[in-house]
């Protein structure tokens, strides 16, 4: 079921993602759209990178033993394109989702922090983060390296992003994008012609589409794309209060490496893992000394 879940998300075609990475991530889709099992992506071979545990003392810790370490740090990793619902070769929001509830309502767990390296995903994998967020009892910091498109929308609402690096790590591609296929002319080769009748009640459906086959946009960026990219930018405005909205396309779609990411305000620091696990003990204690009356 959930793999019939992810090929109708990828049917639905709107993505945030950014556009270097959209011919990988979409062969990607379509490997997915053909059902074809690759065992050296498959989420069993992936085994346990997906999630961790690290104690007080640095250490990685069995998940599943029967007691935590108190005062540990759960890690949550989201690497390559992202989709709304797992499946047998890939993490889904759903999945991803619910590791983070599982260490937010854990009493030996901190905070979390998301270890992130995604070009972005469809759109519809961004909401699931949202609602996570709006409702989350602790920290979560994002560390990232690529952190682009639908990633960055997931990201830039938790409570500190850092990133991996200061040599690969890029930032931003605040957009959104469509990917539309042409099959008509190989259809004319094997002589099949197709009618689409709507009923005569229907005259406006899928009328964007259909217009964009034949190279008119408009109307499919005004009824699809406009709403969602200006959704996106509002909410990059909302949790990046000192982002430079002066700066020629950064919540338009340029991409930002790690040091100029923090001067602009798309980020906040530069770090390693080490240093994200630390600044969720600091961000939860300091709730814990506010939180004391």
């Amino acid at each position: 079921m959930s793999q019939e879940r992810t090929i109708a998300e990828i049917q639905k075609g709107l993505w945030m993602i950014v556009p270097h990475m959209a011919a990988k991530y979409l062969k990607y889709a379509g490997e997915i759209l053909s059902q074809k099992p690759s065992l050296i992506n498959s989420k069993e071979v992936q085994g346990g990178f997906v999630r961790d545990v690290i104690d007080p003392d640095g250490n990685v810790v069995n998940i599943n033993q029967d007691e935590l370490p108190r005062d540990s740090v759960g890690i949550i990793r989201c690497v390559g394109p992202m989709f709304k619902y797992g499946g047998w070769r890939h993490w889904g929001s759903d999945e991803l989702v619910a590791f983070a509830r599982e260490f937010d309502n854990h009493p030996h767990i901190v905070g979390q922090v998301w270890q992130d390296d995604s070009g972005g995903g469809v759109i519809s994998s961004v909401p699931p983060y949202h609602e996570f967020l709006r409702t989350k009892k602790k920290p979560v910091v994002s560390l990232v390296d690529t952190c682009g498109s639908a990633n960055y929308y997931k990201n830039c609402g938790t409570d500190h992003i850092m990133a991996e690096n200061d040599i690969s790590c890029m930032v931003g591609s605040i957009g959104v994008m469509i990917v539309l296929h042409d099959y008509s002319k190989m259809l004319e080769e094997y002589g099949i012609v197709e009618h689409i009748i709507n009923a005569d009640p229907s005259d406006h459906k899928n009328k964007a589409f259909e217009l964009a086959l034949k190279g008119k946009y408009k109307l499919i960026k005004q009824e699809y794309l406009n709403p969602a990219a200006i959704k996106f930018q509002e909410y990059v405005k909302t949790n990046r209060p000192n982002l430079n909205l002066d700066v020629e396309g950064i919540i338009s779609g340029k991409m930002f490496y790690a040091e100029e990411a923090i001067k602009e305000g798309l980020i906040d620091s530069i770090g390693n893992l080490e240093e994200a696990i630390d600044r969720v003990k600091f961000l939860a204690s300091a709730r814990s000394f506010i939180a004391t009356p």
